[in-house]
């Protein structure tokens, strides 16, 4: 296969991407604690990486196709898997780094992660009693031998394994740690002051450490159970012992397996389905083992090589899937700590170590109690919504006033993801007992949400909403409501369209933006969007959205086309793109195309981007730049031409990133911007995002990106001046 030289492999580009996560912890201009959670949330994208992309590439490599090849790098699966262990090996060593380093820093500040052989003889002797009170009798160890087989490993759950010997016969043994008992074990203060003596050799009192009580010292479960594994060997001698976590597949296919499941069980629900989908994912094959060689892990080298090649072979993956830390296996930990610690009366977690609160306000369209509906309707106004400036409760606000409107007869929605508590699903509930006809479009193959989702759907259904599971062969990843009313013989719309999830939680951790409007074009374009899903009968025939899978990625490349005539005609073609990942190689090709005609291309892509810019002769008019930061980077905002020679942008708001999942493989709806003063604050945001030179990163031809240095008069960070209150 024939490559281009402006290409990069995708899964590269993620790691790529996840190393600038990693870098955010490293950042001394971010606050301490946070710097702790950028350690934990690299890890998480490791996690899902190596569960979706490795797992799929795995699943390639056993067909031996080359049409599977990547068709960008034209890379077999064998070679990509190759570079994903060869660079995570890498990325490992510089994650250790930072979570020891932000650790260090934390300990200085009072919270402090011990290490068992740094605790004080009263302090281990309580950490002794704690494990055989409330760890040990929830505990199942097992010996692995001819007659006690090597047991199911569960994705990423933390075990402590043993080379065991008794009477000259070697075996293992394997420790689960119970997710019943509490990870985080809080270590009293002042077990240990009567041994404590102040500087003339007198001892402590309580009133005298102070200082101890402002410390919040605390140990993980599976350190302890390390500690005291032999305590559930006691016959045995430990030749060595480790602590290990494995990652399995969780790539499944869910449409074809569908298809061959229904032909078995014709009756069976589709719901059914997805919970016995769950159930299989948790015993796919493993893609990635990871050992600890923690401090307290006295054993040598060959006895580290010596296990993980018995592991290895047992899991049946090659030693380049083995990756060795020194720090804990599961890092979500981190996140609990925090609740952990604020739980305590110590006020050690300071303000200076945690971001600045944010205070989202609604939109001044409807600041006060004006009413939403009165306002697009009546006064004729589209409200922009941008998270996490503004408050969800903007759109909550839409939803109750509709439970009491008698004029609305209908409300429709798709529900991808969604809180755990979520107030939209009651909003939808109330809607429908107050005799309003409700459809809820409910994704049920929303990835490590679908379980999430099984149980609202049934909550939805109890209410007495009506339930669709989405189109055979397709995912539906769209955001959008349509509230439909009748007065007399008049039928109107409201329609809220988004780039981001219905999720009371994210909209205050990411970056999205929406609008709600009463233009009836957009609402008949709604309208017959639901009616494509409930009659399970897709349609490209709207009047101004462009959807996906039909004629959004054509519009998109007819749009690049303009840019291009409008360069060869001498006039400026420029293009501005704002997404989540880049992949779509037709879409590529084309900005490749419309760079070489001259056409100016400033793309801001957050995370994977498979295209290469500044190649002489072939994408030198392109920029891209990634922004990495407090908000996870979320809208997505296409913008076609300018106000130059008398042209007039083309502004979409779009659910979709433009990668090749949601051009073919998914519902997705881009949705024109008409409202001049939305256009142009969109616009701005860009500019905005384009100024930054405190989280901005630019990516290089070599592949690799820099953040954006020089000596600046003023520094400007995008995210604090759009959203930051």
């Amino acid at each position: 296969m024939k490559t281009n030289d402006y290409y990069i492999n995708r899964e590269l580009s993620f790691l790529k991407f996840n190393k600038r996560v990693l870098e955010e912890a490293g950042d001394n201009s971010v606050p301490l604690f946070e710097r702790f959670k950028f350690v934990s949330i690299f890890h998480s994208n490791l996690d899902e990486f190596y569960m979706i992309r490795v797992g799929s590439l795995y699943d390639k490599s056993l067909l031996k196709d080359i049409g599977l090849n990547d068709n960008k790098t034209g890379w077999s699966p064998e070679r990509q898997l190759k570079e994903i262990f060869r660079m995570t090996k890498e990325l490992y060593p510089e994650a250790d780094k930072m979570f020891l380093n932000v650790s260090r820093q934390l300990e200085a500040h009072g919270i402090k992660y011990c290490k068992f052989g740094e605790l004080s003889k009263d302090e281990k002797k309580w950490l002794k009693s704690y494990f055989k009170r409330e760890i040990m009798p929830l505990l199942s160890p097992q010996i692995i031998d001819t007659k006690h087989p090597f047991p199911h490993l569960f994705n990423k759950s933390v075990y402590i394994i043993l080379e065991l010997n008794y009477e000259n016969k070697n075996s293992y043994g394997i420790i689960s740690q119970n997710k019943n008992t509490d990870r985080i074990i809080e270590i009293p203060a002042n077990l240990d002051i009567k041994d404590k003596k102040d500087g003339k050799g007198k001892k402590k009192s309580a009133a005298q450490d102070t200082q101890s009580a402002q410390e919040y010292k605390y140990i993980l479960s599976e350190d302890v159970i390390y500690q005291y594994a032999k305590e559930l060997f006691k016959k045995h001698k430990v030749s060595s012992k480790f602590i290990i976590r494995i990652t399995r597949n969780a790539d499944i296919t869910v449409e074809e397996s569908f298809s061959d499941y229904e032909s078995y069980n014709a009756n069976i629900d589709y719901r059914t389905y997805m919970n016995d989908i769950l159930k299989r994912r948790g015993k796919l094959s493993p893609v990635r083992l990871e050992i600890s060689k923690s401090p307290m892990n006295k054993f040598s080298r060959s006895k580290l090589n010596a296990m993980k090649k018995y592991l290895c072979a047992k899991l049946n993956i090659l030693e380049e899937q083995a990756f060795i830390t020194c720090v804990p296996l599961d890092q979500n930990f981190i996140f609990e700590l925090k609740n952990k610690i604020d739980k305590t009366d110590n006020k050690i977690l300071s303000d200076d170590m945690l971001y600045t609160p944010i205070h989202p306000v609604f939109p001044k369209e409807i600041d006060g109690n004006k009413s939403v509906m009165e306002t697009v309707e009546k006064d004729k106004k589209d409200i922009f919504l941008s998270f996490p400036k503004h408050t969800i409760k903007a759109y909550l606000k839409l939803l109750e006033e509709a439970v009491f409107e008698p004029d609305v007869v209908s409300v429709k929605i798709t529900l991808y993801r969604l809180s755990e508590n979520s107030q939209i699903i009651n909003y939808l509930c109330r809607l429908s007992e107050a005799g309003k006809h409700v459809t809820a479009v409910v994704e049920l193959q929303a990835r490590f949400d679908e379980e999430n989702n099984i149980n609202w759907s049934k909550r939805l259904e109890e209410a007495g909403c009506n339930v669709i599971y989405g189109v055979e062969g397709y995912k539906i990843h769209s955001k959008i409501t349509l509230i439909t009313k009748k007065s007399g013989n008049d039928i109107t719309y409201i329609t809220h369209l988004a780039t981001g999830n219905y999720n009371e939680k994210t909209a205050k951790l990411y970056t999205d933006i929406g609008i709600i409007t009463s233009d009836l074009q957009i609402g008949k374009d709604a309208m017959k969007f639901f009616n494509s899903i409930t009659t399970s009968d897709p349609t490209d025939d709207y009047s101004c959205f462009l959807v996906a899978p039909f004629q959004f990625k054509s519009e998109i490349i007819k749009f690049i086309g303009e840019e291009i005539r409008k360069t060869e005609s001498g006039k400026t073609g420029r293009i501005r793109l704002k997404m989540n990942s880049l992949t779509d190689k037709d879409i590529i090709e084309e900005l490749v195309r419309a760079s070489q005609s001259g056409v100016k291309i400033d793309l801001l892509i957050r995370g994977i981007c498979c295209l290469l810019p500044g190649i002489p002769g072939k994408t030198d008019n392109i920029r891209v730049i990634s922004i990495v930061g407090r908000f996870l980077e979320h809208s997505r905002i296409f913008i076609f031409g300018d106000n130059k020679n008398g042209g007039e942008p083309q502004v979409y708001m779009s659910s979709a990133d433009l990668m090749t999942r949601n051009t073919t493989r998914r519902l997705e709806i881009a949705f024109p911007v008409f409202h001049e003063d939305i256009k142009a604050e969109l616009e701005r945001m860009f500019d905005c995002y384009w100024k930054d030179n405190v989280k901005s990163r630019e990516l290089l031809p070599s592949g690799n990106y820099e953040k954006i240095e020089g000596t600046f008069t003023e520094y400007y960070d995008a995210q604090e001046d759009l959203f930051v209150m």
